[in-house]
């Protein structure tokens, strides 16, 4: 199972380097980055309303291009380059440092040994439902059915950080988790109303 080789906008990238560049001190690196040293992936958000709803991924909207780095030191990090609201606008948005951006890239090579995932080749993605307080690595197939999804730590909602999911059982979990939170809201709003009325 390769991961399909994306590679993100040329200011996302330009960025990218120049972030990189900083981080030894203003000494410009050398080499360019690899694709495997990268791994450029899109980062998407998704809404509540569509996992309510049923219809799923469909409208997760792409938001962001995340690269890998590590530097001389062997420190690691995750850089987040943000898509603005103009056509081909690409800000610095953040960078996670740590064993989370460690954790990430190590999960890669072994993807490659999960027999569910041999038949077919996937794009890497990143996908938040802020509400629910998921993240999860998203690999993206041709037919959306067939994708599958890696939470990351901390896990809420009944999902296992590090467990594999096939598309439809990561949107069930998704979908009740999306009902529970529309229903607690709804009881909240009410005690508030309550308390206002009384």
């Amino acid at each position: 199972m390769p991961i399909k080789e994306v590679y993100a906008p040329l200011k996302s990238a330009e960025l990218f380097k120049d972030w990189a560049s900083k981080q030894k001190k203003g000494r410009p690196r050398k080499r360019p980055h690899s694709f495997e040293e990268s791994v450029p992936h899109k980062v998407f958000h998704a809404g509540l309303n569509d996992i309510i709803s049923g219809k799923g991924l469909v409208n997760a909207q792409l938001v962001a291009w995340r690269h890998f780095h590590t530097d001389a030191k062997g420190n690691h990090a995750l850089v987040e380059i943000k898509i603005g609201e103009k056509e081909d606008e690409h800000i610095l948005q953040e960078a996670h440092f740590g064993p989370m951006a460690l954790d990430h890239k190590s999960l890669l090579p072994k993807l490659k040994e999960l027999k569910k995932l041999k038949d077919e080749d996937f794009e890497l993605a990143y996908l938040r439902i802020f509400a629910l307080r998921i993240n999860t690595i998203w690999l993206r197939a041709d037919q959306r059915d067939n994708d599958f999804f890696i939470p990351i730590a901390p896990c809420f909602n009944g999902f296992v950080a590090g467990q594999l999911y096939s598309s439809p059982d990561f949107l069930k979990l998704a979908q009740g988790a999306a009902q529970r939170f529309y229903q607690n809201n709804q009881a909240r709003s009410r005690e508030d109303d309550d308390f206002k009325g009384g």
